[in-house]
């Protein structure tokens, strides 16, 4: 029997700041139910500020159709005061997990690494925020922030104790003959420059994984690039998920949209509607520094018993028909979608 979920990533959810609004997720919501996803996958950055959002906490991990929710750390989930990793990682979860602690549970919340079962495959869900200090110390990414320390090298990696227990975690699959998808925000594709200090390590410790077992680790799917790219290597699918919204960031500000609006809804401290409006985008934070796409993107993957994965397709547009004028590869407001073939042994 198949296997489908519900995949998105890079929602950035932050009211004033980004154009993605609830309306956005519950297009989401909506597409995965409408589609029977058994559950749904984010690639992290769902929200840029935790503790202000609970309208948008709510209707996600609490949806309307029962879906469970699967999500992983990225760069900004530690955004703004007074988030904390003690606040955030409760959230990254609607179901119970194997967190990466020494007894699997979810503890103080400070170890955000997980994995879940079902129908004999394995969901490996990583952070990749750790970074080396200048002392030799690896560390995670600092509560409330959105990156490691300026000083620190090696930045988006998983350190050695994270790696150490995604190899005992590919193994035991391995033994009990589970198919491995594993999750990250930071990339560990070769086909693309990878973001992930780690990339290199995580691949060779795929590829010890494959040679215990053939078929172990199947597909690896990523987020933080905000960029639609696909590439197969020694029968391993690698998927960079494109963003909800946010389809092109650039660091020099832009005056680019002019009249284009929005729906702007204000809630209260329980995330109940206060009104709504219609704003302008340029009065966003974070208008001149982004291009975004129409409408929001998200994916249904399907997994195949003999290994097909269909990763379905979306089509969008710019904004106000916007677009960046140096877009790189992969930039661009579509998901494209296709059929793959991974080694399932």
């Amino acid at each position: 029997m198949a296997l489908k979920f519900s995949l998105f990533a890079d929602l950035h959810y932050r009211k004033g700041g980004y154009i993605v609004t609830t309306a956005d997720m519950e297009a989401i919501l909506d597409k995965a139910a409408a589609n029977d996803a058994e559950f749904m996958i984010h690639c992290g950055d769902f929200c840029n500020g935790y503790t202000d959002s609970p309208e948008m906490l709510k209707l996600a991990y609490q949806n309307k159709y029962g879906l469970a929710l699967y999500g992983v750390y990225g760069n900004h989930e530690l955004e703004r005061e007074p988030n904390s990793m003690a606040i955030v990682t409760p959230w990254l979860t609607n179901r119970p997990v194997v967190w990466g602690t020494e007894d699997g549970t979810i503890g103080d919340g400070y170890i955000a690494y997980y994995y879940f079962d079902v129908r004999g495959y394995r969901f490996v869900c990583t952070d990749t925020n750790f970074s080396l200090t200048p002392d030799g110390k690896w560390e995670h990414n600092p509560d409330p922030s959105f990156c490691p320390r300026r000083e620190n090298t090696e930045w988006n990696a998983l350190g050695p104790e994270q790696l150490c227990w995604l190899e005992k975690t590919l193994e035991d699959a391995a033994e009990k003959d589970l198919h491995c998808i594993v999750i990250s925000h930071a990339a560990f594709s070769p086909g693309w420059e990878p973001t992930s200090a780690d990339a290199e390590k995580v691949r060779a410790i795929f590829t010890r994984a494959n040679e215990k077992k053939k078929g172990t680790v199947i597909f690896s799917i990523n987020g933080h690039l905000h960029s639609d790219r696909y590439c197969m290597e020694n029968g391993i699918l690698y998927l960079d998920t494109n963003t909800v919204r946010n389809s092109v960031w650039r660091p020099t500000p832009v005056e680019h949209y002019t009249d284009e609006t929005f729906v702007y809804t204000e809630y209260d401290e329980d995330g109940n509607p206060l009104f709504s409006e219609e704003r302008l985008v340029s009065s966003l934070r974070a208008a001149k520094n982004t291009w975004f796409s129409a409408d929001p993107l998200s994916t249904i993957v399907t997994v195949e018993d003999d290994g097909t994965v269909t990763i379905d397709s979306m089509q969008s547009e710019w904004l106000g028909g916007k677009a960046a004028l140096d877009n790189h590869s992969g930039e661009h407001p579509w998901i494209a979608g296709g059929t793959f073939h991974v080694d399932m042994g």
